[in-house]
């Protein structure tokens, strides 16, 4: 058991360190952007276009060229692995067989909707069944006899919607919630894109959260306040707390309780709360439990909850993320910003 403990102790100093690591090359490669006029002729972009111009992840070019030499054990053995990236490759053949039947191709493309304009948040049929799927399997999980029509007494198609992965969804709510310069508190180690979604359209700052005891069980409010006063001393405004859980990138599953004392500390300085769950159906003890149980499905204004596709189902390259929110009012923002990250998605592909 020691053993264990110690191997987990060194992967988990080993995630901090590289958090750490990624947030100062971030944070240096942004700083020495190119300044406008630095290019020949009169066709320069615009700083904002200059900005864009550094890689969004440290890791993302060496992961491009892992993909264009990628190691097989007959016919390139010396080719490279990508340990940088979390893909569930073992189910893609599963998926693939479930997507290509014919009843799913008839289901996909036999109503006229799909082919048209529609709600920016998803078509009508799949939001109906993605609140029925976070009934079956977030709020509900041992009623696996739930059937469609109970779920969606519980859950309402209109608090639900689609965008296009997780990381745009966090960036929109990023803009809608906060304002440029605000801090956004993460417990460390994070998942090292964060940074990146929450910058670089809505200006917000990940902030980390160092947590004084075993950080595996989750941040204290001691620790979330530690942090707060730290950002704001550097004089920025904490407007929200993202959390996920399961945990990326160590894996480990914050308790019920642990979530409350969380979600409470930021209610008591009026603060938003998002609560990514993209690992929810990864879990293998049964320990896990959604928020949106938690809360007995209470959400209020001001906990957000967001899944996607990327790791439970293995299917990254569909970009597709969900939003459940209670507050109306953001729906209705989000439904004009999402105009310009649409997903194409239909019933039989979301049932």
């Amino acid at each position: 058991m020691s053993g264990v403990t110690g191997k987990s102790a060194v992967f988990f100093f080993s995630a901090l360190a590289l958090t750490c690591i990624a947030q100062k090359r971030w944070k240096k490669s942004k700083g020495s952007r190119h300044k406008r006029g630095d290019t020949d002729g009169n066709h320069d972009i615009s700083q904002r276009g200059e900005s864009l111009l550094t890689p969004t992840l440290p890791y993302i070019m060496d992961y491009l060229k892992c993909l264009q030499d990628h190691c097989d054990p007959y016919t390139n053995p010396r080719g490279h692995i990508p340990l940088c990236m979390s893909e569930n490759k073992l189910i893609i053949e599963l998926l693939g067989v479930r997507l290509l039947q014919i009843e799913t191709a008839s289901r996909s493309f036999s109503d006229s909707s799909v082919y048209c304009y529609n709600n920016t948040l998803g078509l009508p049929g799949p939001r109906e069944a993605l609140a029925y799927f976070l009934a079956k399997h977030f709020l509900f999980p041992e009623r696996r006899d739930m059937t469609f029509g109970d779920s969606l007494s519980y859950i309402r198609p209109e608090l639900v919607c689609y965008g296009a992965g997780a990381s745009s969804l966090i960036s929109h709510l990023a803009l809608c919630l906060a304002e440029r310069g605000d801090a956004v508190l993460i417990p460390a180690p994070y998942y090292a894109a964060f940074d990146v979604d929450l910058n670089i359209i809505a200006g917000c700052i990940a902030v980390p959260v160092y947590c004084s005891g075993d950080p595996s069980k989750g941040p204290s409010p001691r620790d979330l306040e530690n942090a707060a006063l730290e950002a704001e001393a550097k004089g920025m405004r904490v407007r929200m707390l993202l959390i996920t859980n399961p945990s990326n990138p160590i894996g480990s599953i914050y308790t019920p309780q642990v979530m409350k004392e969380a979600i409470n500390w930021a209610r008591s300085r009026d603060m938003h709360t998002i609560c990514d769950e993209i690992y929810a159906l990864s879990t293998f003890d049964g320990q896990f439990e959604s928020i949106i149980r938690t809360l007995n499905n209470e959400l209020g204004d001001d906990v957000h909850h967001i899944w996607a596709l990327s790791k439970d189902f293995g299917a990254s390259g569909f970009r597709m993320g969900t939003l459940y929110t209670q507050n109306e009012k953001l729906l209705r923002s989000l439904a004009n910003l999402n105009i310009f990250r649409l997903i194409c998605i239909d019933e039989s592909t979301s049932r």
